[in-house]
């Protein structure tokens, strides 16, 4: 029945286009032989003819009339008649008389009379012959004979037009029939489709309403599984934290006894603890990693890294699994780069997944990492043990989220069944894929190849336990914002170096032009003048002044900022930018980053001047003195971790005196209200682009006092400033302005305020 209802409309659909088709080939004959029927020579023709005829009967009459005194009148006659006949042999006379046997026979007989009559008026007209009664009978008979012909050919060509005009009127007439059939039977088709598409519309609503119906159900299906979803990601993200937590605890005491008095082999022992330490926290990621993955929200990092370090270390955690039964052994080719350009630690989490499953796989025998140099800046890397191996039926579904070859040894070992999940698709991302050979009870092998391309410029790399003498670096800080510029200042004083700080690009140039800095850290959003644009002016000054023969090394410009999505990232590295780092940011990874860069000895350091420290309101260069920086310490035990970031406070408390983080934090607590006040007055006048610049001021600042709740929230209002509407934009503003007071007294409860 459905398949019949399909081909109802279908065949009436053909038939209406054939009968369409046939009316417009009906109508354009119709038209066609209206058109020739309307500029038929017919009419012109027979005219032609009588006009003719008339031109003889007039001669014959005016050679009986006239007399010798009148021959030329006589003669101009003739003349006439013969333009007359011109008629007959030339243009659409002609063409149409030629079409028909008679009327051409009529009219060569006209042709030679006419040639008679010409050749005796020629006599007359020279005087060879005189114009007298004998010559006029002889003109008479033969203009007589003429006039004969003549009406003869007017007889037959009314005949053939009247055939003609008979014959077209027929077809015409006929035309008009197949128009009006062909008109009927549109109509006729044109009903049938309609009611054929009538009944295929109340059919089409009939599934419609149950398409709707199930829609809906599949709506609040997928509404139940993006909540749990969620609560998924939020069990997922407090766990993560709550794991993390010890964590950071077991890597900070790592972190203090490497300055204890410590033997070789002890650092040695330290070292690979606090590897260890970095590949449990990188199991713990994992999960997130997973979901990452999943959301198409991974990204790799294309840095330079000292690549037989990271082999190195890779060997000294893994060492830590070796035993009297399994050894451990690393092969790696003479030939490999000492620095190579890739993510250090996606490449290190794929190789400590591999190497982990098979220290968990293998209880006598070997584990080895094999890496060698393929064609170009191909590198491979082939782990190999002699484990329990992998049944063949299971070779297809180890990749598989979640997928485990024996859960007999899973629970022995408390997988988790993601590992090699994530590492599939870590080696995709970066170019290569991941390959598994095994036999049981003989052991796996893992292999995969990647591109680590070497870097453009090799700079000498910095060992890991090196410090930063105190005064190595003179830096620049760019930060509009004055809690940011002031703890940023704690931090490089803390690490012994010395800064100056300025509010904005406008007043990092100036600095730059007038004094010697080995590095700038500079904010991504500022009034006056952001620091992509200052960036950009800078570089081109750099160049401005190699091309007029005074080149001077390129400055490090490192980008501090709170925006870390891949495309803030792109644009501060098209900027000029070195690199970028996300706010808040640690002493320990600011540390990391300054040992990057090592001091230009061509230009001598300045002092800071008077004015400079007398212009501080105004945004110029301001020296930080040392007594800011009295260390403070903070007990965690009262923290509301909902509101409060524990390892922020941790880390202010760790640069900074107690009195000085209570001072930032009142600070803040007082312009809390004056910016809630100007991100409600930007939202009221519609100005989405003030809105999230106060909202990205908010967050940099909260994120860098350690407000996470805030900072979440401020966050939210960034990302949905120029999309979201007013109403959920409102919302967030009622959250922002609850989450305000509510800090401020976890703050005082914590002991961080005093009551």
């Amino acid at each position: 029945m459905v398949l019949r209802s399909t081909k109802i409309p279908v065949v009436a659909t053909v038939a209406a286009v054939l009968f369409m088709v046939a009316l417009m080939v009906a109508g354009g004959l119709i038209y066609d032989r209206h058109r020739t029927l309307s500029h038929r020579h017919i009419d012109t023709v027979t005219w032609t003819l009588y006009q003719f005829d008339r031109s003889v009967r007039d001669l014959r009459m005016a050679i009986w009339k006239r007399g010798d005194a009148e021959l030329d009148d006589t003669l101009l006659d003739f003349e006439m008649l013969y333009g007359r006949l011109r008629g007959l042999q030339e243009g659409q006379a002609a063409s149409f008389l030629r079409q028909f046997p008679e009327t051409s026979a009529d009219v060569g007989e006209i042709e030679g009379v006419m040639t008679k009559l010409d050749e005796m008026f020629s006599e007359l007209g020279d005087g060879s012959v005189n114009y007298d009664a004998a010559m006029r009978r002889q003109l008479g008979d033969t203009l007589e004979e003429l006039q004969t012909r003549s009406r003869q050919l007017m007889l037959i060509h009314g005949r053939i037009s009247a055939e003609t005009r008979s014959r077209d009127m027929r077809l015409l007439t006929r035309l008009y029939g197949v128009a009006l059939m062909s008109l009927l039977l549109i109509l006729v088709a044109g009903v049938w489709l309609i009611q054929s598409v009538v009944r295929e519309s109340r059919a089409r609503d009939s599934k419609t309403l149950l398409l709707e119906s199930q829609s809906e159900a599949l709506r609040e299906a997928f509404e139940r599984v993006e909540s749990a979803s969620r609560a998924k990601s939020d069990f997922m993200a407090i766990m993560s934290h709550e794991i993390r937590t010890p964590l950071s605890g077991v890597l900070g005491m790592a972190d203090l006894l490497r300055d204890e008095n410590l033997s070789e082999e002890g650092r040695r022992q330290l070292l690979g603890l606090k590897e260890s330490a970095f590949s449990l926290r990188m199991v713990i990621n994992d999960i997130l990693d997973y979901t990452r993955i999943e959301s198409g929200h991974l990204d790799i990092q294309q840095q330079a890294f000292d690549f037989h370090a990271m082999l190195e270390h890779l060997t000294t955690a893994c060492g830590a699994y070796e035993h009297g039964k399994v050894q451990f052994l690393v092969r790696a080719a003479p030939d490999l780069p000492k620095k190579v350009v890739g993510d250090l630690h996606r490449l290190r989490q794929v190789l400590m997944n591999l190497l982990d499953n098979a220290f968990k796989f293998t209880d006598q025998g070997v584990v080895m990492l094999r890496v060698s140099c393929l064609s170009g800046d191909r590198v491979s890397f082939v782990v190999h043990d002699t484990g329990c191996g992998i049944e063949p039926g299971a070779l297809g579904t180890i990749f598989e989220p979640f997928a485990q070859s024996d859960t007999t040894l899973a629970r022995r070992h408390d997988g988790t069944g993601l590992g090699l999940a994530i590492c599939q698709r870590l080696v995709r991302a970066m170019g290569g894929e991941i390959l598994v050979d095994s036999q049981p009870d003989s052991g796996s092998r893992f292999w995969f190849d990647i591109n680590l391309p070497r870097p453009e410029y090799d700079a000498e790399p910095v060992a890991e336990d090196e410090g930063i003498e105190p005064g190595a670096h003179h830096v620049l800080v760019v930060e509009d914002n004055s809690l940011n510029r002031e703890l940023t200042a704690a931090m490089l004083v803390r690490l012994g170096l010395t800064c100056e700080l300025v509010a904005n690009g406008d007043q990092a140039l100036r600095a730059l032009g007038k004094r010697h800095f080995d590095l700038v850290l500079m904010d991504m959003q500022m009034p006056v003048m952001d620091g992509l644009e200052t960036t950009r002016r800078w570089r081109q000054q750099e160049a401005e002044a190699a091309a007029a023969g005074s080149p001077q090394p390129a400055l490090p410009v490192v980008a501090l900022t709170a925006n870390v999505m891949p495309e803030h990232q792109r644009a501060c590295l098209e900027a000029g930018m070195n690199e970028v780092v996300g706010k808040p940011f640690s002493r320990a990874e600011l540390a990391e980053v300054l040992a990057r860069y090592p001091v230009s000895t061509e230009c001598p350091r300045s002092t800071v001047s008077a004015e400079g420290r007398d212009s501080t309101q105004a945004g110029s260069v301001e020296p930080i003195s040392a007594p800011l920086l009295a260390a403070g310490t903070l007990s965690t035990a009262r923290i509301d971790s909902t509101l409060l970031s524990e390892d922020t406070l941790a880390e202010l408390h760790e640069v900074m005196s107690s009195g000085g983080v209570q001072r930032l934090m009142k600070n803040y607590l007082q312009r809390f209200s004056e910016r809630l006040s100007c991100l409600r007055t930007a939202l009221a006048i519609q100005d989405r682009a003030g809105l999230e610049a106060e909202a990205h001021e908010l967050r940099g600042v909260s994120a860098s006092l350690g407000f996470s709740a805030i900072e979440n929230a401020a966050a939210e209002l960034e990302e949905g400033a120029q999309q979201a509407s007013d109403e959920a934009l409102e919302t967030t503003l009622a959250c922002l302005e609850r989450l305000g007071p509510a800090s401020g007294k976890a703050l005082h409860e914590a002991g961080i305020l005093g009551h």
